[in-house]
């Protein structure tokens, strides 16, 4: 059924050109109908529902059956769907025109109407060249060349057709071998089955290959990938300055085309914003993203995405009360608890850091809406599904919270309990190779139940660690920037100023 409701909500979100060509599509009251609305409503979701909805049908219904034809009937409708309205780049507007038109000027061959065949492929070649479609720039060429030697025996044509082709065939290997390169650097990388230096020095060996290509040519997919491997020699070892000038790089490169690039220009803005919020420069971040907010589509997951890392920049900068406004103006965004799991729980999490944050006078209350003055430990923890099982990732952040609020709340005995548990947790799941900053801060927060909750003899007996931290930059291991979303430092300060100045004696 996902298949399904993936492909309706492409259907709605995107508009058939009129109401009239989607009734042609849908007959209205049809049970095909029927099942396309309750997709889109989201009142069905599984196979059950689904078997549920027509439950009362007389005529009994194969849901099996049903899927199938109303899918068949959305693909049948695919080249009717309106993409000039849509928020895409001119780039993918035309990727979809031209390969529409590409299936076009085949059919029209393949049924014998050759005249106006090849006038729409010499028509097309055009925008291909244009937009730098190279593989489609081939296949067009191909059916040329195959015209003008053995059809029409136009030898001039057909020289200057060969010539054509030859060169985009040597551009298409170029950019083959990029993708290829890029496809193999991040195997390795996502699935950390190497060391960062390992990929360093293989990105290192494909970068001074591609770079040579990449001189003479200046091919979108070809500088798309070959950028993308030339970041991951500085990348992977968080050198997020080289990285920072790399982005900028690609940045101004993808600007210069005639044509909105889109894609590259998400990648490389993301990155930079990525760069600049582990270097800690709020201003300079705050700047990139007004730049590129114009390339992601409102409402869309990257947009979200890219507010998360706003929300970290400024979080991580101490700009506290810009977060909570950040906060404010996304959780409030039209149908926002109807978006993907991971965006809302991720927004659940900065929730809790955000009223930890005004619980400790961080940020004051008279910028609070009404609603913010709100907060429940027990809801937030009832509504983490996803991230509480990621047990070497999101999840520190969600135990690491709930005994910052106790501290805060000085509920001692809760406190005791939950540290006893994230000391469990910390020789269960975590490893100081990829998560060493973590293990630092969890250490501290053990020693506030060994100095009974005593402000200056927690600070003397976990100083040791706490040098540690510091000594040991965020960024600096493999732990994922969204991990530390209040940097542990500034989280520590907090915790201590919650403390008392006597000793906390627990009651038997």
């Amino acid at each position: 059924m996902r298949d399904l409701i993936e492909f309706v909500g492409l259907i709605n979100k995107t508009k058939l050109k009129s109401n009239e060509i989607m009734k042609s599509v849908l007959e209205p009251g049809s049970k095909m109908e029927v099942l396309f609305n309750a997709l889109l409503d989201k009142t069905v979701l599984t196979d059950e529902d689904g078997k549920a909805l027509f439950a009362a049908s007389e005529e009994g219904v194969n849901l099996t059956s049903l899927k199938n034809k109303l899918k068949e009937r959305l693909l049948d409708a695919i080249f009717l769907l309106d993409f000039k309205d849509s928020n895409f780049s001119s780039r993918q507007k035309a990727f979809f025109e031209c390969y529409k038109k590409w299936s076009a000027a085949m059919t029209l061959l393949i049924r014998n109407a050759k005249i106006i065949g090849i006038d729409q492929l010499e028509r097309l070649l055009r925008h291909a060249k244009h937009f730098e479609f190279t593989e489609l720039t081939l296949d067009i060429l191909r059916v040329l060349r195959l015209q003008y030697s053995t059809v029409d025996g136009d030898i001039e044509k057909y020289e200057a057709i060969k010539l054509q082709y030859h060169a985009y065939e040597l551009i298409w290997q170029m950019e083959s071998k990029a993708e290829f390169y890029y496809s193999e650097l991040m195997a390795q990388y996502t699935n950390s089955k190497s060391t960062k230096t390992e990929v360093m020095d293989q990105a290192k060996t494909y970068y001074a290959e591609l770079d040579v290509a990449m001189q003479g040519c200046e091919s979108f997919k070809l500088h798309l990938f070959g950028r993308m491997v030339h970041l991951l020699i500085y990348n992977s070892v968080n050198d997020y300055v080289n990285t920072a000038r790399l982005c900028e790089d690609a940045i101004a490169f993808f600007d210069k085309k005639e044509y909105d690039s889109g894609l590259p220009l998400q990648v490389f803005y993301y990155n930079l914003v990525v760069c600049y919020l582990q270097l800690g420069e709020f201003e300079k971040g705050q700047q990139v993203i007004n730049r590129c907010e114009y390339y992601f589509e409102e409402g869309s997951f990257n947009w979200f995405k890219l507010q998360e890392l706003f929300f970290s920049l400024a979080i991580k900068t101490a700009h506290y009360e810009e977060a909570y406004h950040l906060y404010e103006k996304v959780t409030n965004y039209p149908n926002f608890k109807q978006k993907q799991p991971q965006i809302v729980e991720m927004w659940s999490i900065f929730q809790a850091y955000i009223f930890y944050l005004i619980r400790v006078e961080k940020i004051p209350e008279a910028v609070l809406s009404e609603k913010s003055k709100k907060f429940k430990m027990s809801k937030f923890i009832n509504d983490i599904s996803l991230f509480n099982k990621d047990k070497r990732g999101m999840n520190i952040s969600i135990l690491i919270i709930q005994i910052l609020y106790a501290i805060a709340d000085r509920d001692y005995k809760k406190s005791v309990d939950r540290i006893e548990g994230i000391d469990k947790y910390c020789g269960r799941y975590l490893k100081e190779t990829d998560t060493f900053r973590s293990n630092c801060f969890i250490k501290m927060l053990l020693q506030i139940p060994i100095a009974n909750f005593h402000r200056e003899a927690t600070a003397r007996k976990a100083e040791r660690y706490l040098k540690t931290l510091q000594s040991h930059e965020i960024g600096a291991d493999s732990q994922s920037h969204e991990i530390e979303i209040v940097p542990y430092e500034a989280l520590w300060d907090m915790a201590l100023e919650s403390l008392q100045l006597k000793i906390y004696k627990k009651k038997e």
